[in-house]
């Protein structure tokens, strides 16, 4: 006899909104015509249905239910900074290659945690296509994290480009996790 409902521990819906928020950031599954990659219509309907199951079970009910015991932190950017092409990453300066006129620059990212350095993004400028190629390198436990390349459109301008890919890093889960356990 099957179930006509089912139930689920708020741990296994932690467990489903994880990866739920992983998939939606860090999951692609098409590549487009100008070398980037993205979600496709489908996939993102799949994404958007998972999170509507979840929102309909409650499991996002009580997500900022300890907020005032979580220690604050916020992200900011100093910069843009010129970027000698001898510091340029290897991942960055591969994707770039070939390109004309790019003009390549540097943001260091600031936690407000004790630490207070977070991450150097480095970037390529291609004002031509109105593209930036982003490359964020995170030191983390005597390794280093390196999320990208990965191009955006340039937008309204370059600091509001910047401020958003600053605050897509301050909000993905892998931090939000990471900076509660900090506290």
């Amino acid at each position: 006899m099957q179930p006509n409902h089912y139930t689920i521990t708020r741990q296994d819906a932690e467990v489903l909104k994880q990866l739920v928020a992983f998939v939606s950031q860090d999951v692609f599954d098409e590549r487009r015509h100008d070398g980037g990659i993205g979600k496709s219509a489908a996939f993102l309907a799949i994404i958007n249905d998972a999170r509507g199951a979840l929102e309909q079970i409650g499991a996002y009910d009580f997500d900022h239910e300890n907020d005032d015991d979580l220690q604050p932190y916020t992200f900011w950017w100093e910069g843009p900074f010129d970027l000698p092409s001898n510091e340029i990453e290897h991942a960055l300066a591969g994707e770039t290659e070939g390109r004309p006129g790019l003009v390549f620059k540097r943001v260091q990212v600031n936690t407000a945690l004790p630490s207070g350095y977070f991450a150097d993004l480095q970037f390529a400028i291609d004002e031509a296509q109105g593209k930036i190629c982003t490359l964020i390198s995170i030191p983390i436990d005597q390794t280093e994290l390196i999320l990208g390349p990965n191009w955006y459109d340039i937008g309204e301008n370059l600091e509001v480009t910047i401020e958003l890919i600053v605050d897509g890093i301050e909000t993905h889960p892998t931090w939000v996790q990471y900076f509660q356990a900090q506290a």
